[in-house]
């Protein structure tokens, strides 16, 4: 492309050299017509707003995502041709959203186009770049916008689909059987019985009517609860492999869903790594977890949404704790993941956003977490999702039932392989329950 501003210096020291008035006169036309596109383009640049946002930017699956793109010209000249492109997530949609359009002055525009939630994942809808043309194509004014960050959470099912009891024996809600007893709910007062303990006796009963009176508690249940997902490679194998971690983040999403729903506390604990991060990132996202929770501040998991705030993090860490890893186990790191016991709906959130992003580990760890990582009190319940029950898991089972745990293996392989334990109720120590579903590893 031509430019002018060069061609009217040339044709002006052209003029002088040769003393021609028609030389004169054109270097002032080229100078003239540069300097009119350059306000031109300052002009419309600075005059013009465009914007894009996401109608909700935490989704659940199947659901629409719906992102608006906005432009408006405040100038009051017309932008005679304004071209924008979105890039979306190639695992959402193979198509990208583009644009080629007029503005009269002062004139606003909307668009709105729609991808479907068909994925769980923490995906980046962007960056919104966009170009600002004139009629001659003389020059491009360009401009970007950052990223839009989207949350996709796992299915929730209900208990019934994962093939378990409607209700189970959690939270802090009646339960018909006297199976726990909740001493701090009463719910009367009875006679005295001689199983019962000195600190049942109502003594303010007991003195008034002059017979020993007993507490009758309500029959609840209040205990810690901690959710393990095993997503090693090594333990799932390859056949069907995505479908069953699938299967069982979804399980864990939708146990966590009913924990919440029955006003009961609950961790989580995994051996999966986190998508789209190596080593280093792994542990300022699991320092940024425990450091929001021990501040009693709600953690969000909110350290991915700034790539550099991440790494800067990663490298104070690396700093002070001399961590050393190269690029090789990058992919491979044995580490875990922990979300300290909380409840509510914003306890549930932040592990749905921590299963929305969780990837299967090559690491062959998952009973080192089982054996040296799990901090759970005693008579405490551990729901725990992997493929198979082997006799090396069922080897830590036992140590951990010695400890005072109770112990649900939610199994999303073929088959259980312990069939004495696959016919007890949830009530029981130790329980096998067979999660998988034909029409998750065989659809289409």
């Amino acid at each position: 492309m031509i430019n002018f501003f060069a061609l009217g210096l040339v044709t002006y020291l052209g003029g002088a050299v040769m003393q021609r008035t028609i030389l004169f006169k054109l270097a002032y036309f080229f100078l003239l017509f540069h300097f009119i596109i350059k306000y031109y383009h300052y002009n419309i640049g600075k005059n013009l707003k465009i914007s894009h946002y996401l109608k909700n930017d935490h989704l659940f699956y199947n659901e629409k995502i719906e992102v608006i793109i906005k432009i408006e010209n405040n100038s009051f000249l017309p932008i005679l041709w304004l071209k924008f492109k979105e890039f979306l997530p190639n695992k959402l949609t193979i198509l990208e959203e583009q644009h080629l359009s007029y503005f009269k002055a002062g004139e606003k525009k909307e668009w709105q186009f729609n991808l479907k939630a068909k994925k769980r994942g923490f995906y980046k809808i962007g960056p919104l770049k966009w170009e600002i043309g004139d009629f001659l194509g003389y020059e491009l004014t360009r401009g970007e916008l950052k990223e839009l960050e989207v949350y996709i959470y796992p299915k929730i099912l209900n208990l019934e689909e994962l093939g378990l009891a409607s209700r189970l024996p959690f939270g802090n809600s009646k339960w018909p059987q006297p199976i726990y007893k909740d001493p701090y709910k009463t719910a009367g007062i009875r006679e005295y019985q001689p199983a019962d303990r000195l600190n049942q006796i109502h003594w303010k009963a007991s003195a008034k009517t002059g017979e020993l009176k007993s507490r009758q508690n309500e029959s609840t249940v209040s205990i810690d609860t901690a959710l393990v997902l095993n997503m090693s490679q090594e333990d799932y194998g390859l056949k069907f492999l995505e479908r069953k971690t699938e299967l069982a983040v979804t399980a864990a999403a939708s146990m966590a869903y009913y924990l919440n729903r029955v006003g009961h506390s609950f961790k989580f604990l995994s051996n999966a790594v986190i998508e789209g991060t190596d080593w280093e990132e792994f542990n300022a996202y699991q320092q940024k977890i425990n450091t929001k929770n021990e501040s009693g501040e709600r953690s969000g998991l909110e350290v991915e949404k700034s790539v550099n705030t991440l790494e800067a993090e990663a490298d104070n860490v690396n700093k002070s704790n001399e961590i050393e890893s190269d690029s090789a186990a990058a992919a491979n790191f044995n580490s875990y993941l922990k979300l300290p016991s909380g409840s509510g709906d914003a306890h549930l959130q932040e592990l749905l956003e921590l299963l929305a992003r969780v990837e299967i580990s090559k690491a062959d760890n998952f009973l080192n977490l089982l054996t040296d990582e799990l901090d759970l009190a005693w008579g405490g319940t551990l729901i725990i999702f992997t493929d198979k029950d082997d006799s090396e898991l069922i080897q830590v089972v036992e140590n951990l039932l010695r400890r005072g745990y109770n112990i649900k293996i939610m199994i999303l392989g073929d088959e259980v392989v312990h069939r004495e334990y696959s016919y007890l109720p949830f009530t029981a120590p130790l329980s096998i329950h067979h999660l998988r579903r034909e029409r998750d590893l065989h659809e289409g």
